[in-house]
């Protein structure tokens, strides 16, 4: 278990709120370490922000976010949410994540009341169970040139559905799609935001795997360097973060350097709850 991990995940998503409009978030220890600031967790507590500044009665159900500069792990970021909007079913929010006086991600949320209407969804697709499944930290951690952070537990349990991307390289297996299933490696209570901003998250973990699979090469290897450019969120159904969710992506188109991304995600019943699409830059290291 890893719950320490994920309760510096939560504690940070608890973010301070400076007035109506304002918050302040802080970083992972790993941060430090590494000179690198997750994008997942900013996105997540720029949600947590413009949550804040809706009533609860009007769930997320959409944002957009673009990373504009990498987070600086020495400075504390600043949160400004804009309330662009309160109708009488939808709410809009924008929010700037700011260092140094500099934005490093803009966020664009959307909230809607529910409505009675038109309902149909796409079907899970017929995987193996959590429960038949290894952890991918545990297949990772004796591989060599792995990414570090990938080969120890952490605060989602992630555990691939067939060969992981990494042995898939190794092998020459080459395919645009990746499987997974993950949940918070833990207990997170209640709190509906919090489920909300720990998907968010982790839906910055692992969606980008697929853009790498054509050409048998892995982001769990120290031979791709990618990053975030932007990353979209669509929440059909509210979902529990510490309860299994299997994450079907695929990648129809990588070139200029970038990649593109997608992926229905569902509960263990077969619901659809959520869809993600990504865009990231996709650099080799010879190449830079």
């Amino acid at each position: 278990m890893s719950d320490s991990i994920l309760d510096e995940v939560v504690a940070l998503l608890d973010i301070d709120r400076l007035g109506d409009d304002t918050f302040i978030a802080g970083h992972a220890a790993s941060a430090a370490e590494t000179g690198h600031v997750f994008g997942g967790l900013v996105a997540a507590q720029a949600t947590v922000a413009a949550c804040r500044t809706v009533a609860t009665d009007r769930p997320i159900h959409s944002l957009h976010a673009y990373f504009l500069r990498p987070g600086d792990p020495g400075h504390p970021i600043e949160l400004r949410v804009e309330m662009t909007r309160d109708g009488r079913s939808f709410s809009h929010r924008r929010v700037s994540a700011v260092q140094q006086g500099r934005a490093i991600m803009e966020m664009a949320c959307s909230f809607a009341m529910p409505e009675p209407g038109l309902r149909h969804q796409v079907s899970m697709p017929e995987v193996p169970s959590p429960e038949e499944l290894t952890s991918d930290w545990t297949r990772l951690r004796s591989m060599p040139d792995v990414v570090p952070s990938l080969a120890r537990p952490a605060a989602f349990d992630i555990r691939s559905v067939g060969n992981h991307s990494r042995v898939s390289r190794d092998l020459g297996e080459t395919t645009d799609r990746s499987q997974m299933w993950m949940r918070a490696d833990g207990d997170v209570g209640d709190d509906p935001l919090l489920h909300t901003a720990l998907f968010v998250y982790a839906s910055d973990l692992t969606v980008l795997d697929p853009v790498t699979r054509p050409n048998a090469r892995s982001m769990a290897a120290e031979d791709v360097l990618p990053a975030t450019i932007d990353h979209a969120v669509w929440f059909h159904r509210a979902s529990r973060a510490d309860e299994w969710w299997l994450c079907d992506a695929d990648s129809p188109w990588a070139g200029d350097g970038r990649g593109f991304a997608r992926a229905c995600v569902f509960d263990r019943s077969g619901a659809l709850v959520a869809e993600i699409a990504q865009e990231g830059l996709i650099r080799l290291p010879g190449d830079c």
